[in-house]
């Protein structure tokens, strides 16, 4: 008996006792699968190459950083999704289509992508357009209103200063003399610009088409039309496909499913700098180093490709670094070329050019440092935005060219001439008394326009620089001097009608062309290549040190500074800058134009457009 009730008290105590030692070992839950969305922006610009100033290089975005950030966030496998925040972006049409392809590839990798708006114009909504979904903040409206061309006329005000120009021009739609010789433009250069605007709208429509199903190029058009849209609207015409806050837009993908933990997470390349205090030496350094960050070491190994850009204005050879805008000039793209040529670990060239042309002379030194590497390796040209008159001068020695469908380019043809101020220093209380020995003596004088023989030998020389334009183009293309002269006349083209034309062998990007590149090297699809990049970008201290070495003779010298200036003018580059803030987006061409127009040693002969276009 009592060993039954001993037995009975074990097991009740077992009974008891149990659920504590569960207690102490639980079961160990799952937790749910996470599913994370990296928030990305898009917004400013994007160039090929960062400014160089005074300080450093500047924080300009470029886009193979661009491409750089997107491949990284294609590839990494714990990304589901990326939620673009697209704002406030100025883009050339080409640098656009290029985004367009890098967002679609999105798609091909199984990435859902979100394009969110506050409101958009045509760049934001282009951009958007190749996303999975785009949301529209309920306030905000939709800019579809069309493409529009502007070109600033300058004759008014040069009268009002009594400014005459006089210039001339080769080629029937050379039209970079008529903002400084007319009120409006020409037939030849409105039909032009017409034409021009025709094919840039199509492809506009065909984008919207491509990229929405509810879409239609017949539709587009239609839809551009009736634009601008407010929020509702764009909703109800199916341009988006929801309207909703941003935060709004979190919670909903967070509450998309219970099986899943949402997370919305900024990239990982993302990390803010702390902004250094300026009241001590330690935050001066700091920020100097950040505009100075260390250069990255070149990629070594015998399988190379130089990557040359060539982006801004072609311009001479000037000895002051102080001009902080992007340039081409024929000494940085010789050494650039040159290193190319000597490394035999570089089997193959591409040239990127983003330029609207400028110094007839300076584009000749170029294209001959082109055509010399062309010898001894391909060189493939990759065409920006823009690459026509000088820019495309400089291209048309390589082996192949590639083009964006919008790429401006062609422009064959050329101007030249200078500016009368007589009448301007007469109206400041200023006279010139001028002796000359020679008939033409005054030919570079900006004192009194041409006179009948200065006019005819100016024509003469310009004819001259036209008809080698065409010649070498003709080389280039394999075609006939005749059948390049009937497209050339300063016509620019898109890079669509380009290459139905022959000036240009391939639509696509800077990554056609590095493919191409690859592949003219004798590289396999499957080789690993390194790219190395020229020339390099170095802050204003290294070329001024550098230039104080080579450069000691020619300048006034005035307590180890050197002062340059542009004779004719008699301007210096090192106060240009001030107007910066005054001239906003002008500044280029302002300085571009006194640049070519500022010397004597016959750089007033140009091949440049006079305009540039933009997608907003």
């Amino acid at each position: 008996m009592k060993l039954l009730q001993t037995c009975t008290f074990l097991l009740a105590l077992l009974v008891f006792v149990s659920p504590v030692f569960a207690d102490e070992h639980p079961v160990e839950e799952t937790p749910p699968p996470t599913k994370k969305y990296v928030e990305f922006t898009l917004n400013g610009t994007y160039a090929d190459t960062k400014t160089v100033s005074t300080f450093g290089t500047s924080s300009t975005k470029t886009l193979r950083g661009l491409f750089k950030k997107l491949d990284i966030l294609k590839t990494d496998d714990e990304i589901a999704g990326v939620i673009f925040k697209i704002e406030g972006v100025s883009l050339g049409w080409a640098t656009l289509q290029e985004i367009r392809t890098q967002l679609s590839e999105f798609q091909d990798v199984g990435k859902e992508t979100i394009g969110y708006l506050e409101s958009g114009g045509n760049a934001e909504y282009l951009l958007a357009a190749t996303m999975d979904r785009i949301v529209l903040m309920p306030t905000g409206s939709l800019n579809l209103t069309g493409l529009r061309a502007e070109v600033l006329f300058y004759k008014g005000l040069l009268d009002k200063l009594d400014i005459k120009a006089d210039m001339l021009a080769m080629g029937k739609y050379k039209s970079g003399v008529e903002p400084y010789m007319r009120d409006g433009m020409s037939d030849a250069f409105r039909e032009s610009m017409t034409a021009l605007l025709d094919d840039l709208y199509a492809q506009s429509l065909n984008h919207l088409a491509e990229s929405r199903d509810s879409i239609t190029p017949e539709s587009a058009s239609d839809l551009i039309n009736r634009g601008p849209f407010t929020a509702e609207e764009a909703k109800q015409e199916k341009l988006v496909d929801a309207l909703q806050y941003y935060d709004e837009l979190i919670a909903e993908l967070k509450s998309a499913s219970d099986d899943e933990e949402v997370q919305v997470v900024k990239p990982s390349f993302e990390r803010k700098r702390k902004v250094p205090d300026m009241n001590s030496f330690a935050g001066l350094m700091q920020l100097f180093s950040m505009l100075n960050p260390p250069q990255r070491a070149q990629a070594a190994g015998k399988n190379q490709i130089a990557l040359i850009y060539a982006s801004g204005p072609i311009l001479p050879d000037i000895d002051s670094p102080f001009i902080s805008m992007s340039a081409i000039t024929p000494k940085g793209l010789k050494k650039a070329f040159e290193k190319a040529r000597a490394d035999d670990a570089v089997r193959s060239v591409v040239l990127r050019i983003d330029s609207p042309g400028g110094s007839a002379l300076a584009s000749d030194l170029i294209w001959r440092e082109v055509m010399l590497t062309q010898r001894e390796k391909p060189v493939v040209v990759s065409m920006g935005n823009v690459a026509a008159s000088g820019g495309y001068y400089i291209a048309m020695a390589a082996g192949t060219i590639v083009a964006h469908p919008s790429t401006l380019t062609g422009s064959i043809g050329v101007f030249g001439g200078k500016l009368n101020l007589k009448g301007l220093y007469n109206k400041a209380g200023l006279t010139k008394e001028i002796i000359s020995h020679g008939q033409n003596a005054t030919l570079y004088s900006d004192y009194g326009g041409f006179t009948p023989t200065e006019r005819e030998r100016v024509e003469k020389m310009m004819r001259t620089v036209y008809e080698d334009f065409v010649s070498k183009a003709a080389t280039g293309r394999a075609k006939s001097f005749d059948e390049i002269d009937e497209i050339a006349q300063g016509r620019v083209w898109t890079g669509k009608q380009a290459k139905e034309l022959g000036l240009v062998d391939e639509l696509g990007g800077l990554d056609t062309a590095l493919s191409i590149a690859k592949k003219q090297a004798g590289f396999a699809e499957d080789d690993k290549v390194n790219l190395i990049v020229l020339p390099k970008q170095r802050p204003f201290f290294e070329q001024f040190l550098e230039q104080m070495i080579e450069d000691t003779e020619g300048s006034i010298q005035l307590g180890g500074w050197k002062i340059g200036r542009m004779e004719g003018w008699g301007f210096q580059p090192s106060i240009l800058p001030a107007f910066h803030s005054v001239l906003g987006a002008h500044w280029q061409h302002v300085v571009t134009w006194l640049t070519l127009f500022g010397f004597k040693d016959g750089t007033q002969i140009v091949t440049i457009l006079p305009y540039d276009i933009l997608i907003r």
